[in-house]
């Protein structure tokens, strides 16, 4: 959940309107976008850009290749009401996060109260570990910035084994949530308060280890926002 991309323009989703809702409901509230994900794609951030251009939202965007286009990231980001991070590889995200300090700055932003969110790539990367096709097609484990302690998977449909074995095996942090697409989780620090869906047929689940070292699957119905 995030943007709608299938036509030419992109357009936000209702989850903004909620982040906007947890962040206080400010008159003009302020969105910093982030893509280093997608390697700051021109195309990405424009796209950004676009689907907020008709509204009140102040948008703002950190972009980190070749170099950050803020002079103070700490500060930038602080001020924000809403971080927004976009899908891509995990991986590099993490490396390029850690090399410039944004691990330290969005953990002091979320102390703060600022809301964090994202798709794919920007729901793994607050997690301890998830699922992750950046090294290939075949789906692996990669750490995230570990804010909350659980291991996370996007895109359930295709990642569904995948998940159960590295729960089973140990090898990412159990319990774990995974969304299809279309699902997100609210978290209130680092306890889960809902799941939440825009649109039918999108689930949420959560994954533990059982003491057999098998795993169970239980599905948490979603609210569907509007």
């Amino acid at each position: 959940m995030g943007f709608h991309r299938g036509s030419r323009r992109w357009r936000p989703g209702p989850i903004f309107d909620f982040a906007f809702e947890l962040a206080g409901k400010p008159q003009r509230p302020r969105v910093c976008f982030i893509a280093t994900a997608g390697g700051d794609q021109p195309a990405s951030v424009s796209g950004f850009y676009g689907a907020l251009a008709d509204t009140d939202v102040r948008a703002s965007h950190l972009a980190l290749f070749d170099m950050p286009n803020v002079d103070d990231i700490a500060e930038h980001l602080s001020a924000q009401d809403v971080i927004w991070v976009d899908r891509g590889s995990l991986v590099n995200l993490i490396a390029v996060w850690r090399a410039h300090g944004l691990s330290e700055i969005l953990r002091e932003c979320w102390q703060a109260g600022v809301v964090l969110a994202g798709e794919s790539a920007g729901s793994l990367c607050w997690h301890a570990a998830g699922t992750t096709d950046s090294f290939g097609p075949k789906v692996a484990p990669a750490d995230g910035l570990g804010f909350l302690p659980f291991s996370n998977a996007v895109h359930y449909a295709h990642r569904r084994t995948s998940f159960h074995t590295l729960i089973g095996d140990g090898v990412v942090p159990a319990p774990g949530y995974a969304t299809d697409i279309g699902a997100g989780l609210y978290y209130r620090g680092t306890e889960l308060v809902e799941t939440i869906t825009d649109r039918a047929g999108a689930g949420a689940y959560r994954v533990e280890r059982n003491a057999d070292g098998t795993v169970s699957e239980t599905a948490l119905e979603p609210r569907r926002l509007r």
